[in-house]
């Protein structure tokens, strides 16, 4: 797909076209997701290892919840103020998250393992505001439609990381260090992406101008992100997104778990679940993407918010069966699709006032700081009523995210047509 300057509504560079921005910032995101959703897999192991409670499991997902929401909602603001760095922030991301989960792979505690989690969680958080503030920039008009292929090639990384480490788990299972091989042997990876998108991307925000008063640009963009929340619907998109987080993040960490210890699936099992979690996202988030350009972006949301308060509770009653795989690969179709169009009704709002990393942090951060909450709550639950409070905790969530939903504006903002 070939796009122009009069297609995205933002100018191309010299060197760079719009499609090949769009085909770097997306790719690479598959690429981070591989490492983020793999953890996800080696996390049964580390219970083993370390001999930890559930309450514990739930605090590896919560201090990279924390640690994410902490960077997205300080990055997000400043990556705005000095967008001529958004090149540097995102080399400056996968080094981050490389070198992140070295140090998980070779610290010796818990407690260590949660610190190396801070820095490589705040690597992933920091991905994510100047990537989609660049993409809704260079195109206005489809905005839902690449924020949704940003997240679907997120989606692609997804399906990857799980059933690559669960095979890699499966062949070394005679060896119980092997989740520390695992997770570092990207870090190389890693470093060879970031020097890559600072060579070609480094320049992707443009020159430096300095004769900008910083302080005057601090308080305009304060005052107009405060503007963005009186009147607009802000608060409702917010408030959808965040419970919808909350019960995503209940979730995600207790899937692999649960199957593990209460079905006893093998890594290489549990892998193959957590990747049917991604997969069905590859095609249907691109499509909620466009079907929210064409129509509303709250008649989508109220749709998948309605169907997905069942699917948890479809999972613990289909046990060991093809039931609970197929109603995963269900939960997988709607998985983070509210996120991507949450993200771009906030943007929608917020249309040109430059602050598109600015919301795009702060949701992360919300999101973040909410999910972090639900994975220790889900852990208490856990480690009183069982794996299949989880699942109900989380429904409760989907329901009242869906109820939250309906009370959205219609009509957020008129957007332009093609």
């Amino acid at each position: 797909m070939t796009l122009t300057s009069g297609d995205t509504g933002y100018p191309e560079s010299n060197s760079l076209t719009n499609s090949t921005i769009a085909t770097s910032l997306i790719s690479t995101h598959g690429l981070e997701h591989m490492y983020g959703r793999s953890f996800l897999v080696l996390i049964p192991a580390i219970y083993m290892a370390f001999g930890l409670a559930p309450i514990q499991a739930g605090l590896l997902d919560a201090v990279r919840q924390l640690s994410s929401g902490i960077t997205s909602m300080s990055c997000g603001f400043f990556v705005d103020m000095f967008q001529h760095r958004r090149g540097e922030a995102l080399a400056l991301s996968l080094l981050l998250i490389g070198f992140g989960y070295l140090l998980v792979a070779i610290s010796p505690t818990y407690l260590l393992i949660l610190a190396a989690l801070t820095m490589a969680s705040a690597g992933s958080a920091l991905w994510h505001p100047p990537s989609l503030g660049i993409l809704s920039q260079r195109f206005p008009n489809r905005r839902g439609l690449f924020i949704s292929l940003h997240r679907s090639s997120g989606n692609v990384g997804d399906w990857i990381g799980p059933v690559l480490v669960g095979s890699l788990l499966a062949v070394l299972s005679n060896n119980p260090e092997a989740w520390r091989w695992i997770m570092g042997g990207g870090t190389p990876i890693m470093i060879v992406a970031a020097l890559l998108i600072f060579i070609f991307l480094r320049d992707i925000g443009g020159s430096s101008t300095n004769n900008i008063n910083f302080g005057e640009k601090f308080r305009t963009q304060f005052s107009d992100m405060i503007s963005s929340f009186k009147g607009t619907g802000m608060w409702s998109i917010f408030t959808v997104s965040a419970v919808r987080g909350m019960g995503d993040r209940a979730l995600l960490w207790v899937i692999p778990l649960y199957l593990s210890q209460e079905l006893g699936f093998g890594g290489f099992w549990v892998g193959v679940h957590v990747a049917l979690l991604a997969i069905p996202g590859i095609i249907s988030g691109p499509i909620f993407g466009v079907l929210s350009d064409l129509t509303s972006r709250k008649l989508v949301i109220t749709f998948i918010m309605a169907t997905a308060a069942f699917l948890p509770i479809s999972i613990v009653l289909g046990g060991a069966t093809i039931v609970m795989t197929i109603s995963i690969a269900l939960f997988g179709l709607f998985l983070f699709s509210v996120n991507s169009l949450t993200q771009a009704a906030a943007i929608d709002v917020a249309e040109s006032k430059g602050l598109e990393a600015t919301f795009i942090g702060l949701m992360w951060g919300s999101n973040a700081f909410f999910g972090a909450i639900a994975s220790i709550a889900a852990g208490a639950l856990v480690g009183v009523f069982g794996w299949q409070s989880a699942f109900y905790f989380s429904a409760i969530l989907f329901a009242i995210g869906f109820v939250s939903s309906l009370m959205m504006p219609s009509n957020l903002v008129q957007r332009t047509s093609e």
